[in-house]
């Protein structure tokens, strides 16, 4: 087998055979798929006084106007948090939540006569009495519990208010990030049907089928669990769920945390249900700003103190996100900080803004790609206050153990990483002084920045159908977002099974087949997996079985070569295809769960972590900058396919620029509207921005973590490019940038 097969999709998606949710033709319900189109809000705040639709009723090919007037009524939705769904749910009343809430429907035979309707629908408004100020810095702020999936929303060791007040040498320090929108190559799309016997079916791409199935199924009291989070713990549906509801999800173009809890999926299968007939329903690019999620703006407070050769002792970080009225997700902004540095006094703190605005939710990298520019940044500034080497400061004060917990770490090759990526960028060799590195007119600045991202193995399930042809079915309702994971788990399931890749099958993203975990978080590979390992382990004893039922110890053996292996020396090898033919078994399959390995984890400190350097020219003169090199070294554990890998870090590395030097949703402050909502203005790095790059993969061996040895590297290249970008102009202008992005108008201030 191939140590690194191209993606398995990749030939059915460059000669366009590939099919995404708005591609599909027709449900799996008989009966022609109708259009939607929307009518949004053009006011963040007020009542929906009146909608008059008799225009849009008598348009050619229209169906039917939903508005909160007619729409079905939902019953609530109580599953993860992210998105707006379980805060608020659509045309329900005529309160306005944001600027760009659904206040209609409409239903056509085309999609054009359906958007040529909706225009025709005049809406009057009441009034608040009293306008919002947009500025999430201005607004009272609220103190959570907990963030992001459940994370404490305070950490603290050591004693920090004492510790900061004795600290040698001080720096109180501010830093800003503004809202990014997820912008994936797919907008979202959904094509929803209802069955005779009420069976919901809906086909939308989705980073978690079971979760956006468990939300509809709960809002149009189908009969399911609430306690949606007892079915991601047990990694399985409940019994029943199928003949309730079908969710699929075929390829996902991009994803990146905002394709999972939409309302889109919802709105279609509320007008499916209303025409009595399928109801497709596509968002335009605008649409996604304000229907989609998106990260929020943060305001950090960094303060660090120490001593004078550049040991930490304090470690300070409150954060300020901002948020929506319609929310039930915060940025977990310092989730990782505490796992960072071995700094003996630490305290992370979060609060958060509610506006009336669309709910922000999970982007690449959540928390800690807010986090680490504000961390990596201050500890650039604290390097230069101290006159020490950026690079030398972070190996002083490098973590040998878990900090938080003080438990050993599974594996951390961090110090190989710093080592890598210096070397691969020339640090040694430039001029450590301020504004000293020229070529010509243009100054040229260095800059590093540490990259760290937790990991996360969720309980999922798998099963393994092996044929009597010796080729095998692998079923599990993951997905594949882009980023390469059905060829990655195909490469596993080989692997455990001992076969060819070119004899599996993988079947995934649909909800008949076995529960699978959320396509987030870095842990798909890990995740799914685990549970094909497990499922592979139950096929092997059921075969083992087959060869003496009495007396067989299934340890014995192994799946490899196509057969049944054993262990104790040569000559003894069943082939899976005489096995079956002999027992006369046209199929054998298993089916694993993974719950139980996420109940017995091992006392060990998990993350991967990597380093970024960069090189930029900066012109003095305009306030341009110019990324010329991006090298980053990380260490992600087992890499199963190297090229995937590669192009995963390559690309979080080109979204890390983007963050730096591009990317800001601005929202005007008396409206609540996202004014750049298209690509035209909504800048993100293209082509033309490429600097040269390199992602080095470094081999660490991480089974004490986990047999498997991953640890996943979906997310960490994102990571420490802002900062390394940030601290490389300061070197070469002696401007400290502290709000993102870079623009040039903060360099010729």
């Amino acid at each position: 087998m191939p140590s690194a097969p191209h993606r398995l999709e990749s030939l059915a998606k460059v000669t366009g055979a590939a099919r995404y949710s708005a591609d599909l033709p027709h449900s799996e319900i008989v009966g022609q798929p109708a259009h939607a189109a929307l009518v949004q809000s053009d006011r963040a705040q007020g009542r929906v006084q009146r909608l008059l639709v008799e225009a849009a009723e008598q348009a050619p090919g229209v169906l039917l106007v939903m508005t909160h007037l007619n729409a079905p009524r939902l019953q609530p939705i109580t599953t993860l948090p992210g998105g707006e769904l379980g805060r608020f749910l659509p045309l329900q009343d005529d309160r306005l939540q944001y600027s760009g809430q659904v206040i209609a429907v409409v239903v056509a035979e085309r999609a054009d006569q359906a958007e040529f309707a909706a225009q025709l629908i005049a809406v009057e408004y009441s009034a608040e009495p009293r306008e919002q100020d947009f500025d999430f810095t201005r607004q009272p702020a609220e103190y959570p519990e907990v963030v992001g999936a459940g994370e404490p929303a305070i950490t603290e060791r050591g004693q920090p208010d004492a510790a900061w007040t004795m600290a040698q040498e001080r720096l109180d320090l501010e830093y800003g990030t503004q809202p990014q929108h997820h912008n994936a190559l797919e907008p979202g799309a959904a094509l929803a049907a209802w069955d005779p016997q009420g069976r919901l079916v809906v086909d939308a791409g989705t980073q978690f089928t079971y979760g956006d199935a468990y939300a509809l199924a709960q809002a149009f009291a189908l009969g399911v669990s609430q306690d949606f989070p007892a079915v991601m713990r047990a990694g399985r549906a409940e019994a029943e769920f199928s003949t309730r509801i079908r969710f699929r999800s075929p390829l996902v173009g991009g994803g990146f945390g905002g394709k999972k809890g939409n309302a889109h999926p919802l709105l279609a299968a509320m007008a499916a249900r209303l025409a009595d007939r399928p109801v497709k329903l596509v968002l335009s690019r605008r649409q996604t700003f304000s229907l989609m999620p998106f990260r929020g703006a943060t305001r950090q407070r960094l303060r660090l103190g120490g001593n004078r050769d550049g040991q930490l002792s304090v470690l300070l970080q409150d954060a300020l996100i901002q948020n929506a009225h319609t929310s039930n997700f915060i940025e977990p902004v310092g989730e990782m900080t505490p796992k960072l540095y071995a700094c003996p006094h630490l305290r992370t703190r979060h609060a958060t803004a509610r506006l009336a605005l669309n709910a922000p939710s999970w982007l690449r990298a959540p928390g800690v790609a807010v986090s680490q520019f504000a961390v990596e940044s201050a500890l650039d500034e604290w390097a230069h206050h101290l006159r020490l080497d950026p690079l030398e400061v972070r190996l002083r004060n490098h973590a040998e153990v878990e900090p938080q917990s003080g438990n050993p770490w599974s594996s951390k090759s961090l110090r190989q990483c710093y080592a890598a990526a210096a070397a691969a960028i020339g640090w040694a060799d430039r001029d450590p002084r301020i504004g000293a590195m020229r070529d010509g007119d243009l100054l040229i600045g260095y800059g590093m920045a540490t990259a760290v991202y937790h990991v996360a193995q969720m309980a999922a399930s798998a099963r393994i159908r092996l044929q009597a042809d010796g080729t095998a079915d692998v079923e599990s309702a993951t997905h594949e977002l882009g980023q390469g994971s059905w060829t990655a788990l195909s490469q596993l399931a080989a692997e455990a099974l001992g076969l060819p890749l070119e004899r599996i099958r993988l079947h995934g993203g649909d909800t008949d087949l076995p529960y699978s975990s959320l396509t987030a978080s870095s842990s798909t590979t890990l995740s799914l997996g685990a549970a094909i390992q497990a499922a592979a382990n139950q096929l092997r004893q059921r075969l083992a079985a087959l060869v003496d039922p009495d007396s067989f110890d299934s340890e014995d053996w192994q799946l490899a070569k196509g057969g049944l292996v054993s262990r104790n020396g040569p000559g003894r090898h069943h082939g899976l295809v005489e096995l079956l033919r002999q027992h006369g078994l046209a199929e054998l399959s298993a089916e694993a769960s993974t719950a139980d390995q996420l109940a017995h984890r091992p006392a060990l400190g998990r993350a991967a972590f990597g380093a970024q350097f960069a090189e930029v020219a900066v012109d003095p003169d305009l306030g341009t900058v110019r990324v010329r090199r991006l090298v980053g070294a990380f260490a992600g554990g087992r890499i199963v396919n190297r090229r995937l890998a590669q192009n995963q870090l390559e690309g979080g590395m080109l979204w890390g620029l983007g963050q730096a030097l591009l990317e800001q949703s601005r929202l005007d402050l008396t409206q609540g509207r996202w004014m750049n909502a298209d690509l035209a203005e909504a800048l993100v790095a293209t082509q033309a921005d490429v600097p040269e790059l390199q992602a080095l993969l470094l081999d660490e061996d991480d089974r004490s973590g986990h047999p498997l040895g991953i640890k996943g590297l979906g997310e960490i290249g994102v990571v420490g490019v802002a900062p390394a970008i940030a601290n490389a102009v300061f070197h070469a202008t002696g401007i400290r940038v502290r709000d993102l992005p870079i623009t040039l108008d903060k360099l010729l201030g």
